[in-house]
């Protein structure tokens, strides 16, 4: 029956979550396109400018949406209207739970991954810009000679380079997400238990901080205590003689242990103090 109400989920949040993934992709392919101008630097860097600075725009409004889309159709499911047909249904609490936020962090996921797509073609066309603007002045000025040399000096790292120094980076976002993930639905579930779902204006953001600022208070106390610290290596991107990146996992293992903690008591709560039927 999980398996059932994930794809049900899949589909109902889908219909409108596609939406921003055509709006990422066609940005993104725009930018693409633009970045294959090769003349782009030479009259219009100014343009060239503007233009990523909206692809980047873009970036940020489609992370927005995306949160906001999950987050209330989530509250409709839930404790809306549509909640009576939920809590009807033959499951328990624990798969409604599970299948919300399995599915609300694969559709986050995805959304990061568009926008990373989008950060990547910027890097890629402010590369091409800068060169070819750089080319154009040192033809003006008689120096072409210098092409070679300027290329070198500002050449963009290759798509391998930025994957492994960017690599650890989606465990960090993967344990970030379920964190939050757990922390508005703790807070979505909670302001709807009486007497806070009479004023949930107050009580959400209320619960929203307040959840927030304990759990990285518990963060930074207990990785501070046990530090576990894991070095990492990213090949020719670190020069000589600098010591790696270390990361500390204790970091990343509260949050998954405080995410948990909030999962079983958003289901204690739904179980026990929302009732819809």
């Amino acid at each position: 029956m999980l398996i059932k109400l994930i794809k049900n989920d899949f589909i109902q949040t889908g219909r409108v979550f596609l939406w921003l993934l055509v709006a990422g992709l066609a940005g993104g392919g725009i930018g693409t396109l633009i970045a294959m101008q090769q003349n782009l630097g030479a009259g219009r860097i100014v343009i060239g400018f503007i233009w990523n600075f909206l692809l980047l725009l873009l970036a940020a409004v489609l992370q927005t949406v995306g949160v906001v889309i999950i987050l209330v159709r989530t509250n409709r499911a839930l404790f809306s209207e549509q909640g009576y047909l939920t809590f009807a249904l033959p499951v328990s609490t624990f798969e409604m739970l599970l299948s919300k936020f399995i599915t609300n962090v694969a559709l986050l996921l995805l959304n990061i991954a568009e926008a990373a797509g989008l950060f990547y073609v910027v890097g890629k066309n402010l590369g091409r810009l800068v060169t070819n603007a750089s080319e154009s002045i040192l033809e003006k000025v008689g120096l072409s000679s210098m092409k070679d040399e300027v290329s070198t000096m500002i050449e963009m790292p290759s798509f391998s380079e930025i994957a492994r120094f960017f690599s650890f980076l989606l465990l960090v976002v993967l344990i970030f997400l379920v964190f939050a993930m757990m922390v508005c639905l703790f807070t979505l579930t909670i302001s709807h238990v009486r007497p806070f779902q009479a004023k949930p204006g107050i009580f959400i953001p209320l619960f929203l901080v307040g959840t927030s600022v304990v759990s990285l208070w518990l963060v930074n106390f207990i990785s501070g205590h046990a530090a576990i610290n894991v070095p990492l290596h990213f090949g020719g991107m670190l020069a000589e003689g600098v010591e790696p990146f270390k990361l500390n996992l204790t970091i990343g293992l509260v949050p998954l242990g405080i995410s948990v903690g909030l999962f079983f008591l958003t289901n204690w709560l739904l179980s026990r103090k929302i009732s819809l039927k």
